[in-house]
Parts: structure tokens; C-alpha cells; sequence
């Protein structure tokens, strides 16, 4: 609606942004059923009759929280496959598009968490649509490796995809937890580099 980059923040943002990312933390901290639209007004500090004129009720807002996150999310994941080099190059800059999403949209992971426990109505016009067109890139890439003798014969491409994506939710949810249970203080980069050599040290060909 907005056509918000959530990786760039050094935009001067309209009200409408404003009340969007209100709504965004206030959304994923409390769910779609613990936000009013005067909660988002008082966080965006805007009239809560702006709000109501723009967004019209809470699931309309709901929903288009949902649709900026997931779609900006997989606009950046899709990003990783449009560019050159090999499918291992491909994976590791996969694996650092989702570090970056977890740095720069801190509530895009809650927000997912959250319609996986208990989903909205967009849960699948919206959350399961981008999650599948991600999944889809990238099991189609661990195919191409598959193919090119780049990684083993014989693995899944899409539980390949899964168990990528299941070392990085892991940490994400680890590192919320209070007392966490991630080595203190937690190093992202390290995380990072450790879990990409020991995804592609199982997926390698010669292991």
C-alpha cells in the first residue's frame, strides 16, 4: 500500500508509514485481536480519526501490515536468486538475506510466529503465499546444485530448504528468550558463518 522498504530507513516518512509501523510493532507484540486503532494513532502520534479514515478497522490495518512484511520479505529473499553465481554462492546469500530481515524487520519474525500458532484469516492469501514462493526459489536451487554435482544426490531439495530456514528460526527464537539460551553475549556473524559450513558441510558432495 505504502511501497515501504523496510531495509531503508533513511526516508522521511508520511503519516501513513507512520501509523504502518505502529501498527506493525504494536500487531506483533499483542496479535490481531490486542491492538485498537487508538493504540496505533497514539503510537504513530497521529488523530485516531486519520486512522480510522485510512485503514478502516483493525483487520484492514492487520492486513496490510501482513501484506508489507511478507511481501517485502520475499521481494528480498527473491532478490538472492536473481543474482549471478553458483547455487552454494546462492544458499550463503540466502542464509545472510535472512540475518538481515531479522536485524532490519525485528517484528517480521513475531508476526510469523505468530499467524503460525494462531492464524488470521490471511494466513493463506498472504503468509503462505510469499513463505511458498520463497521455498519454491530455493528448492528450485538446491536442484540446479543437485544437478551441477555441487551438492549430494540423493537430498530432498525441499527438506533442504527446511532444515536451512530451521537453523536460522532457531536462533531468532532463542535469542528473545529472557536467560537465552545462546552463548553470552550472542554473535550474530558467528552464528551466521557457523551454520552456513555446517548446512553445506552435510550438503557437500564429497561428505
Amino acid at each position: 500500500m505504502f511501497g515501504i522498504q523496510y531495509w531503508d530507513i533513511t526516508m522521511k516518512k508520511s503519516n501513513g508509514e507512520l501509523m504502518l509501523d505502529a501498527a506493525t510493532k504494536l500487531f506483533a507484540e499483542n496479535g490481531l485481536a490486542g491492538v485498537s486503532l487508538s493504540e496505533v494513532a497514539k503510537g504513530a502520534g497521529v488523530d485516531d480519526a486519520e486512522v480510522t479514515k485510512l485503514f478502516g478497522n483493525e483487520e484492514k490495518l492487520y492486513e496490510t501490515v501482513l501484506e508489507s512484511q511478507f511481501g517485502n520479505y520475499a521481494a528480498r529473499m527473491g532478490a538472492v536468486f536473481d543474482k549471478g553465481g553458483s547455487p552454494i554462492d546462492k544458499i550463503e546469500l540466502l542464509a545472510r538475506a535472512m540475518f538481515d530481515v531479522y536485524k532490519q524487520a525485528p517484528y517480521f519474525f513475531p508476526l510469523f510466529y505468530r499467524e503460525l500458532l494462531n492464524p488470521s484469516p490471511f494466513f493463506e492469501s498472504i503468509v503462505i503465499k510469499n513463505i511458498r514462493h520463497v521455498a519454491y526459489l530455493s528448492d528450485n536451487n538446491n536442484t540446479k546444485g543437485i544437478q551441477k554435482g555441487q551438492l549430494k544426490r540423493g537430498i530432498n531439495p525441499a527438506y533442504a530448504t527446511m532444515f536451512l530456514a530451521g537453523m536460522f528460526h532457531y536462533y531468532f527464537l532463542a535469542s528473545r528468550l529472557e536467560g537465552s539460551l545462546l552463548p553470552q553475549p550472542a554473535n550474530d556473524e558467528e552464528y551466521l558463518s557457523q551454520a552456513i559450513k555446517v548446512f553445506l558441510t552435510g550438503l557437500n558432495k564429497g561428505v
